[in-house]
């Protein structure tokens, strides 16, 4: 998979964008912020098949940015702040860890993904979908913790919790959300496909790739210890300083090294 990607990136590299996420979670917070002057703006914007055929195809870009606000409030504004900053942190990790490029293709693919499963289950399932843009921001949260499990954030300004618990929770009320449905299941795999299948395997070949780099290093510095000469060498069974590093050696009347088992007694 990372010579398709290498390949691609050689090829479609100079239209990356850097900080996709940033500008995605800008035009977030914009939309979040106009939706709670005006809550009927949302559906202007969100996935709606019937109205895409009578000629609104802005719905089939804008449907990713369509988010339900609730009252607008203190705890609102507070929320859409911590959720821009964290949007912001993701997009910084997510590009050093992968690059500019690779981000940037994690990110189209979960729009068409989630562009798709709106259009299949519109078209063959003849069932809509409402606000399916939250799967693309889960979907970057679950990639960020899948590489840092270890990131705490400070819930309620006082309760550190890693950032894979809280990608856990989310996760797991979204399937138990689906179970019943066999048909919500598949529409949640599918919107969330660039992360079954480029985040988990890109993880993989780094995880495989830095085991071997690991093993490499170590052989080398074995070689390496091998190589070096000894300082002590026992006169009698020649054992030295590298070979037995935990044996003693002395200096014996005759000039000679020896380990304290031959060391000659005087």
């Amino acid at each position: 998979m990372n010579t398709l990607l290498d390949q691609l990136e050689r090829k479609f590299s100079r239209w990356s964008i850097p900080g996709l996420i940033r500008y995605l979670a800008i035009l977030f917070v914009g939309v979040f912020l106009l939706t709670a002057f005006n809550p009927a703006f949302a559906e202007t914007l969100d996935f709606d098949y019937p109205k895409i055929q009578a000629g609104e195809w802005w719905r089939l870009f804008t449907f990713i940015f369509a988010s339900q606000v609730g009252s607008f409030n203190w705890l609102s504004i507070l929320f859409l702040f911590f959720g821009t900053m964290l949007m912001f942190m993701f997009s910084d990790g997510l590009e050093q860890q992968w690059g500019v490029f690779r981000t940037n293709l994690f990110v189209y693919w979960g729009i068409l993904s989630t562009l798709c499963a709106n259009l299949l289950f519109a078209i063959v399932f003849n069932q809509p979908s409402s606000m399916s843009g939250i799967y693309l921001a889960s979907s970057i949260l679950f990639a960020f913790a899948t590489y840092n499990p270890r990131y705490t954030l400070m819930l309620m300004m006082f309760i550190p919790c890693p950032i894979w618990v809280i990608a856990a929770i989310s996760g797991g009320l979204m399937v138990l959300g689906s179970l019943g449905s066999p048909l919500t299941f598949l529409f949640l795999t599918i919107c969330i496909s660039n992360y079954l299948f480029v985040a988990i395997p890109l993880f993989i070949a780094h995880s495989k790739n830095r085991s071997s780099t690991h093993i490499r290093r170590k052989r080398h510095a074995h070689q390496f210890s091998n190589k070096r000469e000894a300082f002590h060498t026992c006169h009698s069974c020649g054992a030295n300083d590298i070979t037995h590093p935990d044996a003693e050696f002395r200096v014996a009347p005759d000039g000679n090294d020896y380990c304290s088992d031959h060391l000659p007694k005087s």
